[in-house]
């Protein structure tokens, strides 16, 4: 895949050619991606029902498996044109129930989730993703937040039912996607979440999405993903009525610091 990806950058310069690299790596994924979304419909309500009524689990919970799964396969055809490299990161760090941040650079962000060692994520989101028809029922299955339409007493219950299941809550804290490469101002709801549960934060690295699908541009193109998580950190290192905006701070400049290094 090396050989092959190096191939893609390298003749993208030739305007010609990358045309048609374009063209054939958007048609490819596309009709792969629609595919794959079908077949998985299809599957859904035979693995429910044997998760649910078979072995147990509750249909959150085999909802986020089938869309951790779903994302690990769209992965697998997406190594066509894209470099996923190995995710760094411990076990240690997924041992406990926490609250994951994520930088946000591109729609494909939510699918490069699959990457995490993890599935019991509920995420936490903003309202426009639980518009898109189809998503919306298995976002609702999945039992993820609406950040813009809950009221903070349902966010920590929802948050409170997930990491009592030994789950994670997932946030992207900007808010929106990024249309550079530097991080926006985040918000705070993570952090007061942590500060309340008791709940460390887990700090989440993720390059070249921006390549592969930026918030500016219509097409897909070749790619190189990185991952990085970063150590827990603990809510009880900090003090004082408004500590969730000192850890906030300091969160967000470890994840600067880190993205810097990852895309050099």
């Amino acid at each position: 895949m090396e050989t092959l990806f190096a191939f893609y950058t390298n003749r993208l310069q030739d305007r010609a050619f990358g045309r048609l690299l374009i063209l054939v790596m958007n048609m490819v994924l596309i009709t792969l991606i629609v595919i794959w979304t079908l077949v998985s419909l299809l599957l859904f309500l035979p693995v429910l029902a044997f998760l649910k009524y078979v072995r147990g689990f509750s249909t959150s919970v085999v909802t986020r498996w089938c869309i951790w799964m779903y994302g690990r396969v769209w992965q697998a055809f997406t190594r066509l044109f894209v470099i996923f490299e190995p995710i760094d990161y411990r076990d240690t760090q997924f041992e406990t129930p926490g609250i994951i941040v994520v930088n946000h650079r591109s729609f494909f962000d939510t699918y490069c989730m699959n990457m995490l060692p993890v599935y019991n994520i509920c995420f936490a989101v903003r309202d426009w993703p639980f518009n898109i028809p189809v998503y919306n029922i298995f976002m609702g299955l999945a039992n993820y937040m609406n950040i813009e339409k809950f009221s903070w007493q349902d966010c920590l219950n929802r948050s409170g039912q997930t990491l009592s299941d030994n789950g994670f809550v997932l946030f992207f804290p900007e808010g929106h996607r990024s249309r550079t490469s530097e991080m926006t101002r985040f918000y705070s709801g993570a952090f007061k979440l942590s500060v309340e549960t008791g709940t460390p934060v887990i700090p989440v690295c993720l390059t070249g999405t921006q390549d592969l699908l930026p918030p500016n541009r219509g097409y897909m193109a070749p790619a190189r993903i990185k991952m990085k998580v970063l150590d827990p950190v603990f809510p009880d290192e900090f003090s004082g009525e408004m500590k969730h905006r000192q850890m906030k701070k300091k969160v967000k400049a470890l994840m600067e610091d880190y993205l810097a290094l990852m895309d050099q």
